[in-house]
Protein backbone atom coordinates (compact mmCIF):
# COMPACT_ATOMS: atom_id res chain seq x y z
CA UNK A 1 0.00 0.00 0.00
CA UNK A 2 2.75 2.37 0.91
CA UNK A 3 4.65 1.42 -2.22
CA UNK A 4 1.68 2.21 -4.50
CA UNK A 5 1.12 5.62 -2.90
CA UNK A 6 4.75 6.53 -3.36
CA UNK A 7 4.62 5.72 -7.08
CA UNK A 8 1.58 8.02 -7.58
CA UNK A 9 3.33 10.81 -5.69
CA UNK A 10 6.46 10.53 -7.87
CA UNK A 11 4.33 10.54 -10.99
CA UNK A 12 2.38 13.61 -9.89
CA UNK A 13 5.60 15.51 -9.08
CA UNK A 14 7.11 14.58 -12.47
CA UNK A 15 3.99 15.84 -14.28
CA UNK A 16 4.15 19.15 -12.48
CA UNK A 17 7.80 19.52 -13.55
CA UNK A 18 6.96 18.74 -17.15
CA UNK A 19 4.08 21.16 -17.20
CA UNK A 20 6.22 23.93 -15.77
CA UNK A 21 9.07 23.14 -18.21
CA UNK A 22 6.70 23.18 -21.15
CA UNK A 23 5.16 26.47 -20.06
CA UNK A 24 8.64 27.95 -19.60
CA UNK A 25 9.74 26.85 -23.05
CA UNK A 26 6.58 28.26 -24.62
CA UNK A 27 6.98 31.55 -22.79
CA UNK A 28 10.64 31.73 -23.88
CA UNK A 29 9.75 31.04 -27.51
CA UNK A 30 6.96 33.62 -27.41
CA UNK A 31 9.28 36.25 -25.94
CA UNK A 32 11.96 35.38 -28.55
CA UNK A 33 9.49 35.68 -31.42
CA UNK A 34 8.11 38.92 -30.00
CA UNK A 35 11.58 40.42 -29.65
CA UNK A 36 12.56 39.23 -33.15
CA UNK A 37 9.40 40.75 -34.62
CA UNK A 38 10.01 43.97 -32.75
CA UNK A 39 13.60 44.04 -34.04
CA UNK A 40 12.61 43.40 -37.64
CA UNK A 41 9.77 45.94 -37.56
CA UNK A 42 11.84 48.68 -36.01
CA UNK A 43 15.49 48.12 -37.01
CA UNK A 44 15.21 46.25 -40.35
CA UNK A 45 12.00 47.68 -41.76
CA UNK A 46 13.53 49.56 -44.72
CA UNK A 47 15.79 46.68 -45.68
CA UNK A 48 12.96 44.14 -45.65
CA UNK A 49 10.64 46.46 -47.53
CA UNK A 50 13.23 46.93 -50.30
CA UNK A 51 13.92 43.19 -50.35
CA UNK A 52 10.25 42.48 -50.73
CA UNK A 53 9.91 45.01 -53.51
CA UNK A 54 12.78 43.35 -55.38
CA UNK A 55 10.80 40.15 -55.53
CA UNK A 56 7.55 41.82 -56.55
CA UNK A 57 7.93 45.44 -57.70
CA UNK A 58 10.12 46.22 -60.72
CA UNK A 59 11.24 49.40 -62.43
CA UNK A 60 10.79 48.60 -66.10
CA UNK A 61 13.12 50.79 -68.20
CA UNK A 62 11.42 52.88 -70.87
CA UNK A 63 14.07 53.63 -73.48
CA UNK A 64 14.29 57.11 -74.92
CA UNK A 65 14.21 57.40 -78.71
CA UNK A 66 17.70 58.34 -79.95
CA UNK A 67 17.78 61.46 -82.07
CA UNK A 68 18.45 61.35 -85.81
CA UNK A 69 21.61 62.61 -87.50
CA UNK A 70 20.86 64.61 -90.66
CA UNK A 71 23.01 66.14 -93.36
CA UNK A 72 22.80 69.82 -94.31
CA UNK A 73 19.88 69.06 -96.67
CA UNK A 74 17.94 67.06 -94.03
CA UNK A 75 18.95 63.77 -95.64
CA UNK A 76 19.15 60.92 -93.15
CA UNK A 77 22.61 59.82 -91.97
CA UNK A 78 21.58 57.87 -88.84
CA UNK A 79 18.24 56.82 -87.37
CA UNK A 80 16.86 54.38 -84.79
CA UNK A 81 14.44 51.55 -85.52
CA UNK A 82 12.50 49.51 -82.92
CA UNK A 83 13.88 46.04 -82.17
CA UNK A 84 13.30 43.40 -79.50
CA UNK A 85 15.69 41.70 -77.11
CA UNK A 86 14.81 38.09 -76.31
CA UNK A 87 15.48 37.13 -72.68
CA UNK A 88 15.04 33.87 -70.74
CA UNK A 89 14.21 33.37 -67.07
CA UNK A 90 16.00 30.01 -66.74
CA UNK A 91 14.40 28.75 -63.46
CA UNK A 92 10.93 29.16 -65.02
CA UNK A 93 11.80 27.86 -68.47
CA UNK A 94 9.59 25.04 -69.68
CA UNK A 95 10.23 24.09 -73.28
CA UNK A 96 9.38 21.01 -75.28
CA UNK A 97 11.72 19.41 -77.88
CA UNK A 98 9.44 20.64 -80.66
CA UNK A 99 9.55 24.20 -79.28
CA UNK A 100 13.35 24.04 -79.09
CA UNK A 101 13.51 23.08 -82.75
CA UNK A 102 11.17 25.89 -83.82
CA UNK A 103 12.99 28.43 -81.62
CA UNK A 104 16.38 27.52 -83.09
CA UNK A 105 14.97 27.91 -86.59
CA UNK A 106 13.44 31.33 -85.90
CA UNK A 107 16.63 32.66 -84.27
CA UNK A 108 18.89 31.04 -86.89
CA UNK A 109 20.89 29.34 -84.14
CA UNK A 110 22.19 25.76 -84.31
CA UNK A 111 20.14 23.62 -81.94
CA UNK A 112 23.22 22.38 -80.07
CA UNK A 113 24.25 25.98 -79.32
CA UNK A 114 20.71 26.82 -78.26
CA UNK A 115 20.60 23.85 -75.87
CA UNK A 116 23.98 24.83 -74.43
CA UNK A 117 22.75 28.33 -73.67
CA UNK A 118 19.43 27.21 -72.21
CA UNK A 119 21.16 24.67 -69.95
CA UNK A 120 23.52 27.13 -68.30
CA UNK A 121 23.87 26.53 -64.58
CA UNK A 122 24.18 29.25 -61.99
CA UNK A 123 22.39 31.77 -64.20
CA UNK A 124 18.99 33.28 -63.50
CA UNK A 125 18.43 35.38 -66.64
CA UNK A 126 20.20 35.34 -70.00
CA UNK A 127 19.84 37.32 -73.24
CA UNK A 128 19.11 34.80 -75.93
CA UNK A 129 19.28 37.25 -78.85
CA UNK A 130 19.42 41.00 -79.20
CA UNK A 131 18.17 43.30 -81.95
CA UNK A 132 15.44 41.00 -83.24
CA UNK A 133 12.91 42.49 -85.62
CA UNK A 134 9.44 42.89 -84.07
CA UNK A 135 8.14 40.38 -86.65
CA UNK A 136 10.54 37.60 -85.57
CA UNK A 137 10.04 38.44 -81.89
CA UNK A 138 6.27 38.10 -82.39
CA UNK A 139 6.71 34.64 -83.91
CA UNK A 140 8.89 33.57 -80.96
CA UNK A 141 6.32 34.77 -78.43
CA UNK A 142 3.60 32.95 -80.39
CA UNK A 143 5.32 29.70 -79.34
CA UNK A 144 4.14 30.51 -75.77
CA UNK A 145 7.22 29.16 -74.04
CA UNK A 146 7.08 29.82 -70.26
CA UNK A 147 10.15 31.77 -69.09
CA UNK A 148 10.84 33.54 -72.40
CA UNK A 149 9.99 37.23 -72.70
CA UNK A 150 10.97 40.24 -74.82
CA UNK A 151 12.18 43.75 -74.09
CA UNK A 152 11.84 46.67 -76.51
CA UNK A 153 15.01 48.47 -77.62
CA UNK A 154 16.19 50.53 -80.58
CA UNK A 155 18.76 49.67 -83.24
CA UNK A 156 20.74 52.21 -85.27
CA UNK A 157 20.58 52.32 -89.05
CA UNK A 158 23.06 54.18 -91.29
CA UNK A 159 21.85 54.82 -94.87
CA UNK A 160 25.24 56.29 -95.92
CA UNK A 161 27.03 53.02 -95.12
CA UNK A 162 30.80 53.13 -95.85
CA UNK A 163 30.78 56.62 -97.39
CA UNK A 164 29.61 58.36 -94.20
CA UNK A 165 30.86 55.88 -91.60
CA UNK A 166 33.90 57.86 -90.42
CA UNK A 167 31.91 61.04 -89.84
CA UNK A 168 28.75 59.63 -88.29
CA UNK A 169 30.42 56.85 -86.28
CA UNK A 170 28.66 53.96 -84.55
CA UNK A 171 26.79 53.01 -81.37
CA UNK A 172 27.45 50.04 -79.10
CA UNK A 173 25.11 47.19 -78.12
CA UNK A 174 23.50 49.37 -75.44
CA UNK A 175 22.92 52.28 -77.82
CA UNK A 176 25.67 54.61 -76.61
CA UNK A 177 27.90 56.36 -79.16
CA UNK A 178 31.34 54.80 -79.58
CA UNK A 179 32.84 56.61 -82.57
CA UNK A 180 32.41 59.82 -84.55
CA UNK A 181 29.49 62.19 -84.09
CA UNK A 182 27.55 59.41 -82.33
CA UNK A 183 30.16 59.61 -79.59
CA UNK A 184 30.75 63.38 -79.63
CA UNK A 185 27.03 64.25 -79.41
CA UNK A 186 25.97 61.20 -77.40
CA UNK A 187 24.34 63.18 -74.58
CA UNK A 188 22.26 65.28 -77.00
CA UNK A 189 21.23 62.27 -79.10
CA UNK A 190 20.53 59.89 -76.20
CA UNK A 191 17.90 61.83 -74.26
CA UNK A 192 16.86 60.61 -70.80
CA UNK A 193 15.37 57.11 -70.23
CA UNK A 194 12.20 56.72 -68.18
CA UNK A 195 10.72 53.88 -66.14
CA UNK A 196 7.43 52.21 -65.27
CA UNK A 197 6.90 50.45 -61.92
CA UNK A 198 5.16 47.09 -62.33
CA UNK A 199 4.31 44.10 -60.16
CA UNK A 200 5.71 40.77 -61.30
CA UNK A 201 5.11 37.21 -60.13
CA UNK A 202 7.74 34.59 -59.45
CA UNK A 203 7.93 33.59 -63.12
CA UNK A 204 8.76 37.17 -64.13
CA UNK A 205 5.45 37.98 -65.76
CA UNK A 206 3.87 41.38 -65.21
CA UNK A 207 0.67 40.98 -63.23
CA UNK A 208 -0.14 44.60 -62.43
CA UNK A 209 0.78 48.16 -63.40
CA UNK A 210 1.47 50.23 -60.29
CA UNK A 211 0.77 53.52 -62.10
CA UNK A 212 4.18 54.94 -61.18
CA UNK A 213 5.61 56.18 -64.52
CA UNK A 214 8.50 58.45 -65.47
CA UNK A 215 8.07 59.42 -69.14
CA UNK A 216 11.36 59.18 -71.15
CA UNK A 217 12.72 62.31 -72.80
CA UNK A 218 13.65 61.55 -76.40
CA UNK A 219 17.01 62.61 -77.78
CA UNK A 220 17.31 65.62 -80.08
CA UNK A 221 18.02 65.49 -83.81
CA UNK A 222 21.22 67.15 -84.98
CA UNK A 223 22.07 68.59 -88.38
CA UNK A 224 25.61 68.30 -89.72
CA UNK A 225 27.27 70.52 -92.30
CA UNK A 226 28.14 67.56 -94.54
CA UNK A 227 26.40 66.91 -97.84
CA UNK A 228 25.46 63.25 -98.28
CA UNK A 229 25.89 63.51 -102.05
CA UNK A 230 29.45 64.82 -101.75
CA UNK A 231 30.26 62.20 -99.14
CA UNK A 232 29.47 59.51 -101.69
CA UNK A 233 31.27 61.32 -104.52
CA UNK A 234 34.41 61.75 -102.38
CA UNK A 235 34.37 58.13 -101.25
CA UNK A 236 34.16 56.78 -104.82
CA UNK A 237 36.96 59.09 -106.01
CA UNK A 238 39.21 57.94 -103.17
CA UNK A 239 38.36 54.31 -103.84
CA UNK A 240 39.39 54.72 -107.47
CA UNK A 241 42.67 56.48 -106.60
CA UNK A 242 43.69 54.00 -103.90
CA UNK A 243 42.93 50.95 -106.05
CA UNK A 244 44.56 52.40 -109.16
CA UNK A 245 47.81 53.25 -107.42
CA UNK A 246 47.92 50.24 -105.09
CA UNK A 247 47.94 52.54 -102.06
CA UNK A 248 47.46 51.72 -98.41
CA UNK A 249 44.64 54.24 -97.93
CA UNK A 250 43.28 57.61 -98.95
CA UNK A 251 41.61 60.54 -97.17
CA UNK A 252 39.92 63.74 -98.24
CA UNK A 253 38.13 66.71 -96.71
CA UNK A 254 36.06 69.32 -98.55
CA UNK A 255 35.15 72.54 -96.74
CA UNK A 256 33.18 75.66 -97.51
CA UNK A 257 35.86 78.31 -98.01
CA UNK A 258 33.73 81.11 -96.52
CA UNK A 259 32.22 79.39 -93.47
CA UNK A 260 34.66 76.60 -92.62
CA UNK A 261 31.82 74.06 -92.75
CA UNK A 262 32.92 70.52 -93.59
CA UNK A 263 30.94 69.42 -96.65
CA UNK A 264 32.56 66.01 -97.02
CA UNK A 265 35.05 64.05 -94.93
CA UNK A 266 35.93 60.60 -96.23
CA UNK A 267 38.43 57.78 -95.92
CA UNK A 268 39.07 54.65 -97.96
CA UNK A 269 39.12 51.78 -96.99
CA UNK A 270 36.10 52.17 -94.76
CA UNK A 271 33.63 49.92 -92.92
CA UNK A 272 29.89 49.32 -92.94
CA UNK A 273 28.45 50.63 -89.63
CA UNK A 274 25.29 48.56 -90.16
CA UNK A 275 27.30 45.35 -89.84
CA UNK A 276 27.76 44.50 -86.16
CA UNK A 277 30.10 41.60 -86.90
CA UNK A 278 33.31 43.49 -87.64
CA UNK A 279 36.52 41.91 -88.82
CA UNK A 280 40.03 42.90 -87.74
CA UNK A 281 40.29 44.79 -91.06
CA UNK A 282 37.21 46.86 -90.15
CA UNK A 283 38.70 47.75 -86.77
CA UNK A 284 41.96 48.77 -88.44
CA UNK A 285 40.22 51.29 -90.68
CA UNK A 286 37.65 52.69 -88.23
CA UNK A 287 39.72 55.80 -87.43
CA UNK A 288 38.74 59.03 -89.15
CA UNK A 289 42.27 59.65 -90.39
CA UNK A 290 41.42 63.17 -91.61
CA UNK A 291 41.23 64.23 -87.95
CA UNK A 292 43.03 61.59 -85.88
CA UNK A 293 46.24 60.98 -87.90
CA UNK A 294 49.17 63.29 -88.43
CA UNK A 295 51.81 63.18 -91.15
CA UNK A 296 54.63 65.27 -92.61
CA UNK A 297 52.87 67.39 -95.27
CA UNK A 298 55.81 68.00 -97.60
CA UNK A 299 55.46 70.67 -100.27
CA UNK A 300 51.93 71.74 -99.33
CA UNK A 301 53.64 73.82 -96.61
CA UNK A 302 55.74 75.80 -99.10
CA UNK A 303 53.00 78.38 -99.88
CA UNK A 304 52.80 79.23 -96.18
CA UNK A 305 56.56 79.80 -96.04
CA UNK A 306 56.47 82.03 -99.13
CA UNK A 307 53.45 83.95 -97.80
CA UNK A 308 55.44 84.74 -94.64
CA UNK A 309 58.22 86.24 -96.79
CA UNK A 310 55.73 88.20 -98.91
CA UNK A 311 53.94 89.44 -95.79
CA UNK A 312 57.01 91.27 -94.40
CA UNK A 313 58.23 92.30 -97.89
CA UNK A 314 61.31 90.11 -97.68
CA UNK A 315 60.65 88.98 -101.25
CA UNK A 316 58.31 89.81 -104.15
CA UNK A 317 56.66 87.33 -106.54
CA UNK A 318 59.01 88.29 -109.41
CA UNK A 319 62.26 88.23 -107.41
CA UNK A 320 64.80 85.76 -108.82
CA UNK A 321 66.12 82.80 -106.82
CA UNK A 322 69.10 80.73 -107.92
CA UNK A 323 68.25 77.02 -107.62
CA UNK A 324 71.15 75.59 -109.63
CA UNK A 325 72.57 72.32 -108.25
CA UNK A 326 72.26 71.28 -104.61
CA UNK A 327 72.29 73.61 -101.66
CA UNK A 328 74.05 72.60 -98.43
CA UNK A 329 72.51 73.53 -95.11
CA UNK A 330 74.52 72.33 -92.13
CA UNK A 331 75.24 68.63 -92.66
CA UNK A 332 72.40 68.17 -95.15
CA UNK A 333 72.17 68.74 -98.88
CA UNK A 334 68.89 70.21 -100.14
CA UNK A 335 68.01 69.04 -103.66
CA UNK A 336 65.28 69.34 -106.27
CA UNK A 337 64.02 66.63 -108.62
CA UNK A 338 65.79 68.53 -111.43
CA UNK A 339 67.81 71.71 -111.87
CA UNK A 340 65.51 74.69 -112.46
CA UNK A 341 68.24 77.32 -112.64
CA UNK A 342 67.36 80.95 -112.01
CA UNK A 343 63.60 81.15 -111.29
CA UNK A 344 61.17 83.63 -109.74
CA UNK A 345 59.55 83.29 -106.33
CA UNK A 346 56.31 82.46 -108.14
CA UNK A 347 58.06 79.67 -110.04
CA UNK A 348 59.50 78.30 -106.79
CA UNK A 349 55.93 77.29 -105.85
CA UNK A 350 54.88 76.46 -109.40
CA UNK A 351 57.74 73.98 -109.81
CA UNK A 352 57.88 73.08 -106.10
CA UNK A 353 61.58 73.82 -105.59
CA UNK A 354 63.03 72.74 -102.25
CA UNK A 355 66.16 74.80 -102.87
CA UNK A 356 64.19 77.93 -103.70
CA UNK A 357 61.94 77.56 -100.64
CA UNK A 358 64.96 77.00 -98.39
CA UNK A 359 66.72 80.14 -99.68
CA UNK A 360 63.55 82.17 -99.12
CA UNK A 361 63.15 80.79 -95.57
CA UNK A 362 66.73 81.72 -94.71
CA UNK A 363 65.80 85.36 -95.23
CA UNK A 364 63.32 85.03 -92.32
CA UNK A 365 64.05 85.00 -88.60
CA UNK A 366 63.21 81.65 -86.97
CA UNK A 367 60.85 83.25 -84.46
CA UNK A 368 58.93 85.04 -87.22
CA UNK A 369 58.51 81.94 -89.41
CA UNK A 370 57.47 79.90 -86.36
CA UNK A 371 54.86 82.49 -85.37
CA UNK A 372 53.39 82.61 -88.90
CA UNK A 373 53.07 78.80 -89.01
CA UNK A 374 51.20 78.99 -85.70
CA UNK A 375 48.90 81.73 -87.00
CA UNK A 376 47.94 79.40 -89.85
CA UNK A 377 46.76 76.94 -87.18
CA UNK A 378 49.56 74.42 -87.58
CA UNK A 379 50.69 72.57 -84.46
CA UNK A 380 47.35 73.01 -82.69
CA UNK A 381 43.84 71.56 -82.89
CA UNK A 382 41.27 73.12 -85.17
CA UNK A 383 38.58 72.63 -82.52
CA UNK A 384 36.40 70.58 -84.85
CA UNK A 385 33.53 68.82 -83.08
CA UNK A 386 35.02 65.34 -83.32
CA UNK A 387 36.66 63.00 -80.78
CA UNK A 388 40.35 62.17 -81.02
CA UNK A 389 41.64 65.18 -82.96
CA UNK A 390 45.45 65.46 -83.00
CA UNK A 391 47.23 68.79 -82.91
CA UNK A 392 50.33 67.97 -84.91
CA UNK A 393 53.87 69.03 -84.03
CA UNK A 394 55.99 72.12 -84.61
CA UNK A 395 59.07 72.37 -82.46
CA UNK A 396 59.61 75.72 -80.78
CA UNK A 397 61.91 78.00 -82.74
CA UNK A 398 64.37 78.07 -79.83
CA UNK A 399 64.96 74.36 -80.44
CA UNK A 400 65.53 74.64 -84.19
CA UNK A 401 68.92 73.42 -85.31
CA UNK A 402 70.96 74.73 -88.22
CA UNK A 403 69.01 72.72 -90.80
CA UNK A 404 65.58 72.49 -89.15
CA UNK A 405 64.36 75.83 -90.43
CA UNK A 406 65.15 74.68 -93.96
CA UNK A 407 63.37 71.31 -93.68
CA UNK A 408 60.33 72.85 -91.98
CA UNK A 409 60.02 75.42 -94.77
CA UNK A 410 59.30 72.65 -97.29
CA UNK A 411 57.28 70.34 -95.06
CA UNK A 412 59.66 68.00 -93.22
CA UNK A 413 60.28 68.00 -89.45
CA UNK A 414 56.71 69.22 -88.99
CA UNK A 415 53.50 67.19 -88.69
CA UNK A 416 49.89 68.15 -89.35
CA UNK A 417 46.53 66.51 -89.88
CA UNK A 418 44.65 66.84 -93.16
CA UNK A 419 41.92 68.93 -91.51
CA UNK A 420 44.56 71.36 -90.16
CA UNK A 421 46.02 71.80 -93.62
CA UNK A 422 42.59 72.44 -95.13
CA UNK A 423 41.95 75.10 -92.50
CA UNK A 424 45.33 76.73 -93.18
CA UNK A 425 44.37 77.26 -96.83
CA UNK A 426 41.24 79.21 -95.82
CA UNK A 427 43.70 82.10 -95.38
CA UNK A 428 44.34 82.18 -99.14
CA UNK A 429 40.61 81.92 -99.93
CA UNK A 430 39.47 84.71 -97.61
CA UNK A 431 41.83 87.61 -98.30
CA UNK A 432 44.13 86.61 -95.46
CA UNK A 433 41.56 85.50 -92.87
CA UNK A 434 41.61 82.01 -91.29
CA UNK A 435 38.18 80.49 -90.63
CA UNK A 436 37.11 78.15 -87.80
CA UNK A 437 36.26 74.58 -88.84
CA UNK A 438 32.92 72.96 -87.96
CA UNK A 439 30.96 69.78 -88.67
CA UNK A 440 27.64 71.45 -87.83
CA UNK A 441 25.57 73.56 -90.19
CA UNK A 442 25.91 77.27 -89.55
CA UNK A 443 23.77 80.26 -90.48
CA UNK A 444 25.04 83.70 -91.31
CA UNK A 445 28.59 85.02 -91.80
CA UNK A 446 31.52 83.44 -89.94
CA UNK A 447 34.13 85.74 -88.47
CA UNK A 448 37.73 84.59 -88.73
CA UNK A 449 41.14 85.88 -87.68
CA UNK A 450 43.45 87.96 -89.89
CA UNK A 451 46.75 86.22 -90.67
CA UNK A 452 48.07 88.00 -93.77
CA UNK A 453 46.96 91.09 -95.67
CA UNK A 454 44.63 91.19 -98.68
CA UNK A 455 47.52 91.99 -101.03
CA UNK A 456 49.58 89.00 -99.90
CA UNK A 457 46.56 86.73 -100.08
CA UNK A 458 45.83 87.77 -103.68
CA UNK A 459 49.49 87.29 -104.59
CA UNK A 460 49.39 83.76 -103.15
CA UNK A 461 46.19 82.87 -105.06
CA UNK A 462 47.89 83.98 -108.29
CA UNK A 463 50.99 81.93 -107.44
CA UNK A 464 48.92 78.84 -106.54
CA UNK A 465 46.91 79.16 -109.76
CA UNK A 466 50.16 78.87 -111.73
CA UNK A 467 50.62 75.38 -110.26
CA UNK A 468 47.57 74.19 -112.25
CA UNK A 469 49.22 74.82 -115.63
CA UNK A 470 51.38 72.85 -118.04
CA UNK A 471 54.43 74.45 -116.36
CA UNK A 472 53.26 73.45 -112.88
CA UNK A 473 53.04 70.21 -110.93
CA UNK A 474 49.25 70.15 -110.55
CA UNK A 475 48.03 70.03 -114.14
CA UNK A 476 45.94 66.88 -113.50
CA UNK A 477 43.81 68.87 -111.04
CA UNK A 478 42.63 71.23 -113.77
CA UNK A 479 38.83 71.56 -114.11
CA UNK A 480 37.44 72.63 -117.50
CA UNK A 481 35.69 75.99 -117.26
CA UNK A 482 37.03 76.90 -113.82
CA UNK A 483 40.11 78.61 -112.44
CA UNK A 484 41.76 76.43 -109.81
CA UNK A 485 44.58 77.24 -107.37
CA UNK A 486 46.43 74.60 -105.40
CA UNK A 487 49.60 72.86 -104.37
CA UNK A 488 50.96 69.35 -104.75
CA UNK A 489 52.80 67.57 -101.98
CA UNK A 490 55.05 64.51 -101.97
CA UNK A 491 56.71 63.46 -98.73
CA UNK A 492 58.74 60.45 -97.72
CA UNK A 493 57.26 58.65 -94.73
CA UNK A 494 59.44 58.70 -91.66
CA UNK A 495 60.62 55.37 -90.32
CA UNK A 496 62.83 54.26 -87.49
CA UNK A 497 66.13 56.05 -87.84
CA UNK A 498 65.17 58.26 -90.78
CA UNK A 499 63.10 57.99 -93.97
CA UNK A 500 62.29 54.90 -95.99
CA UNK A 501 61.09 54.41 -99.56
CA UNK A 502 57.36 54.89 -98.85
CA UNK A 503 55.57 58.11 -99.76
CA UNK A 504 52.47 60.18 -99.12
CA UNK A 505 51.13 62.03 -102.16
CA UNK A 506 48.74 64.93 -101.57
CA UNK A 507 47.00 67.85 -103.20
CA UNK A 508 45.14 70.78 -101.69
CA UNK A 509 43.32 73.33 -103.78
CA UNK A 510 40.81 76.17 -103.99
CA UNK A 511 38.06 76.82 -106.57
CA UNK A 512 36.94 78.95 -108.23
CA UNK A 513 39.80 81.44 -107.92
CA UNK A 514 37.70 84.50 -108.81
CA UNK A 515 35.38 83.92 -105.83
CA UNK A 516 36.60 80.96 -103.72
CA UNK A 517 33.79 78.62 -102.64
CA UNK A 518 35.50 75.30 -101.84
CA UNK A 519 38.77 74.08 -100.39
CA UNK A 520 39.62 70.42 -100.89
CA UNK A 521 42.53 68.43 -99.45
CA UNK A 522 43.32 64.91 -100.71
CA UNK A 523 45.97 62.55 -99.36
CA UNK A 524 46.99 59.13 -100.76
CA UNK A 525 49.08 57.01 -98.38
CA UNK A 526 51.81 54.73 -99.77
CA UNK A 527 51.00 54.60 -103.50
CA UNK A 528 52.98 51.83 -105.22
CA UNK A 529 51.72 51.70 -108.83
CA UNK A 530 52.13 54.31 -111.61
CA UNK A 531 53.98 56.88 -109.53
CA UNK A 532 53.80 58.42 -106.09
CA UNK A 533 53.95 62.19 -106.70
CA UNK A 534 51.06 64.19 -105.30
CA UNK A 535 50.09 65.65 -108.66
CA UNK A 536 49.75 62.17 -110.17
CA UNK A 537 48.07 60.20 -107.37
CA UNK A 538 45.98 62.90 -105.62
CA UNK A 539 45.43 65.42 -108.45
CA UNK A 540 42.84 63.35 -110.39
CA UNK A 541 40.89 62.57 -107.20
CA UNK A 542 40.84 66.30 -106.42
CA UNK A 543 39.61 67.04 -109.95
CA UNK A 544 36.78 64.51 -109.65
CA UNK A 545 35.53 65.60 -106.22
CA UNK A 546 35.85 69.34 -106.86
CA UNK A 547 34.08 69.05 -110.23
CA UNK A 548 31.11 67.35 -108.58
CA UNK A 549 30.95 70.01 -105.85
CA UNK A 550 31.02 72.88 -108.36
CA UNK A 551 28.25 71.29 -110.42
CA UNK A 552 26.02 70.31 -107.49
CA UNK A 553 26.14 73.84 -106.08
CA UNK A 554 25.77 75.47 -109.50
CA UNK A 555 28.90 77.60 -109.09
CA UNK A 556 29.35 79.90 -112.13
CA UNK A 557 32.34 79.15 -114.35
CA UNK A 558 35.14 81.71 -114.25
CA UNK A 559 37.65 80.19 -116.67
CA UNK A 560 38.08 79.29 -120.30
CA UNK A 561 36.45 76.16 -121.66
CA UNK A 562 39.31 73.85 -122.55
CA UNK A 563 39.88 70.30 -123.67
CA UNK A 564 41.93 68.68 -120.90
CA UNK A 565 42.73 65.53 -122.90
CA UNK A 566 46.22 66.71 -123.85
CA UNK A 567 47.01 67.60 -120.25
CA UNK A 568 45.79 64.20 -119.03
CA UNK A 569 48.33 62.46 -121.28
CA UNK A 570 51.26 64.28 -119.71
CA UNK A 571 53.60 62.31 -117.51
CA UNK A 572 54.50 64.42 -114.48
CA UNK A 573 57.86 63.83 -112.89
CA UNK A 574 57.68 66.88 -110.65
CA UNK A 575 56.36 67.66 -107.21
Amino acid sequence: MIKKSKIKSDFFELSIFRRRLTILVLITLFITLFLKTLYLQSMQRDFLQAKGDNYSNRNQILHAFRGKILDRNNELLAASTPVETLAVNLPNLKITPDQRKKLASLLEIHQKNLNKRLNKKGKHTIYLKRRLSPEIAGKVMALKIPGIYTRKEYDRFYPGKEASAHVVGITGMDGDGQEGIEMYANEILSGVPGYRKVLKNRSGKTVDDLQDIQIPIDGKDIKLSVDKRLQYSSYKALEKAVEKHGALSGSSVLIDAKTGEVLAMTNYPSFNPNNRKRTSRDLKYMRNRVVTDKYEPGSTIKPITVSAALKDNTVKPDDLINTVDGFKVGRFMVRDTKSYGLITVKEVIQKSSNIGTTKISQKLKPKYLWSVLNEYGLGKKTGIEFPGEVKGTIHHHKNWGESEQATISYGYGISTSLIQLAQAYTVFANQGEIKPITLFKTDGPVIGKKVIGKKTSNQMLDILESVITTDGTGILAKIPGYRVAGKTGTAKKSSQGGYGDKYIGSFIGIAPVSNPKFILAVMIDEPTIDGYYGGIVAGPAFQSIMSDALKLYSIPQDGKKIDPSADQKMVLLKN
